[in-house]
């Protein structure tokens, strides 16, 4: 059995494109203890999260932890805290190129693989009133860096993306499957 260890409607929707033979754990990893200035942070979460819950499966099943961050330079923007740290967020990203690293973990008969998977965006240039509406017409206080390309069709965030597209949703379909086949879990 495939166990997501997560609890993010994005990723149990996008798992469904890999299998739809999994269930849902949620991981009992508290991610604010990690220091957030750390190098490969979404890496690390994910395998926090993985082994979180490892003690509730069998060995001979399969664990998928998945982390998401956006980043730009060497500032780390996580979930926003408030609706004016997101309309911070968004304003500095307007009209840069930023990062959005995923780290997966999975854990599958006494391996644990874990991999970065990064896109890049290119945000427009972004006006007060855009970013206002955004906001208002979108739960971004639980997004990493303020935002979600799926909503972006009526609001013009985004300029460009290069690399996966399901990554930037939260969780790098692609890859994980590939990981998945190698190790002969699908």
């Amino acid at each position: 059995m495939i166990y997501l260890a997560s609890t993010s409607p994005r990723r149990i929707e996008l798992i469904h494109k890999i299998t739809n033979d999994f269930k849902i754990i949620s991981p009992s990893f508290d991610e604010s203890k990690l220091d957030k200035n750390i190098e490969h942070l979404s890496l690390l979460e994910s395998l926090n999260k993985a082994k979180s819950v490892q003690n509730l499966v069998n060995f001979e099943d399969c664990i998928i932890g998945c982390d998401t961050i956006v980043t730009y330079e060497d500032r780390i923007f996580l979930k926003p805290k408030d609706l004016v740290d997101a309309f911070n967020t968004l304003k500095f990203l307007s009209n840069k190129t930023h990062k959005v690293i995923s780290g997966y973990t999975i854990i599958y008969k006494g391996q644990t693989i874990s991999k970065e998977v990064t896109t890049e965006v290119t945000f427009n240039k972004l006006t007060d009133e855009q970013i206002n509406r955004y906001i208002k017409e979108n739960n971004v206080l639980d997004k990493a860096g303020s935002y979600a390309i799926q909503f972006d069709e009526n609001y013009h965030l985004i300029n460009k993306i290069k690399g996966s597209l399901d990554n930037v949703i939260g969780f790098p379909t692609e890859q994980i499957k590939e990981t998945l086949l190698e190790l002969k879990v699908i």
